[in-house]
């Protein structure tokens, strides 16, 4: 059995994204603040999303300054490049990380981009990058760890324990895929989520269920009869310019082929195969049979996690209210 710790962060909390096509829109409402001043609740689900983590990173630093820990400044510069010249570069680079869950089926953009975003993915997925992982919308900084005994570390382990809690991991729930994710219960991202959600148990169970859904539709789709038929189709469509199983297999051989070659005949390589998976996609309806089954299996997941799913919804919808209440 796979047991998998929920994600940890140090520098920002993220919070879990609206799923509208399973969890329906959040609550509406005007309310009125501390002060007595009139706030309503945002309408778009992004802005709720902005409201919640605002509010848990709120609540965290105010935990964090009671138990005397130091949270670091948050890295995140200007947002979308504004004032900084960079609108260009990175929109070139959204174009780049352009998502495909059951295989490019865009030659043109294999030819300029190769295999993108997924270009070094090693992992057993039968798409664009394994999507099957447990997920809590918590995002993780990548930073270099501190050597360990030295005071950064020290400080480190202590801001992390003060976080996220020490000794056993109380919380324990499984996804839909059959992975388990644990947490503990007496950090302050946990007190956090108790503050805003009501009951951090319910909160952390339902928020895993709820984002891991869209996972376990594309790992439903990938053991689907129709799709290892089409999955078929186009390995024997491939075949005549590399033998592979599916385009992850097909993006590790490009891998291996390219650690021998110069940068440009690497770069060539990628996107001839880029191309060849990109037209075999489509002759063989790869992407279609892929994302309509993934539709059917969603359905059947939200219908199986209903309830779970509403209870997810109530309470964000706590949340923000606490969030607008006390102008969080």
């Amino acid at each position: 059995m796979a047991t998998v710790r929920a994600a940890r962060f140090v520098s920002t909390v993220a919070l879990s994204m609206c799923v509208a096509a399973m969890a329906g829109g959040c609550g509406q409402g005007a309310d009125q603040n501390d002060a007595g001043e009139s706030r309503s609740v945002p309408r778009s689900p992004r802005d709720q999303d902005d409201l919640l983590k605002s509010a848990e990173s709120a609540l965290v630093r105010r935990c964090l300054t009671r138990r005397e820990v130091a949270l670091p400044p948050s890295p995140d510069g200007p947002v979308n490049g504004a004032g900084t010249g960079r609108g260009t570069t990175q929109d070139q680079k959204a174009s780049r990380q352009r998502q495909f869950p059951y295989g490019i089926d865009d030659p043109a953009w294999a030819a300029e981009h190769g295999f993108g975003s997924a270009a070094w993915t090693t992992g057993p997925d039968h798409g664009d990058g394994p999507r099957d992982a447990p997920r809590t919308r918590r995002t993780q900084q990548a930073q270099q760890a501190p050597q360990p005994g030295t005071q950064a570390a020290e400080q480190q382990q202590r801001l992390s324990d003060a976080l996220f809690g020490t000794g056993r991991r109380e919380l324990s729930t499984r996804t839909a895929t059959g992975l388990v994710v644990k947490a503990n219960s007496d950090g302050c991202l946990a007190e956090a989520q108790r503050v805003l959600y009501g009951d951090q148990a319910r909160w952390f169970r339902a928020e895993v269920a709820v984002n891991n859904l869209e996972a376990a539709a594309h790992h439903r789709v990938t053991r689907d009869p129709a799709y290892r038929a089409a999955l078929a189709r186009w390995a024997h469509c491939v075949a005549p310019v590399h033998k592979a199983e599916d385009p992850a297999e097909l993006r590790r051989a490009w891998q291996r082929r390219a650690r021998d070659l110069q940068p440009r005949q690497a770069t060539d390589l990628q996107r001839r195969y880029a191309v060849a998976e990109a037209r075999c996609v489509q002759r063989t309806d790869l992407a279609d049979t892929g994302a309509r089954l993934e539709k059917r299996h969603a359905a059947d997941l939200s219908a199986e996690y209903a309830d779970l799913i509403a209870e997810h919804r109530r309470m964000r919808e706590r949340g923000l209210r606490y969030a607008v209440q006390h102008d969080l």
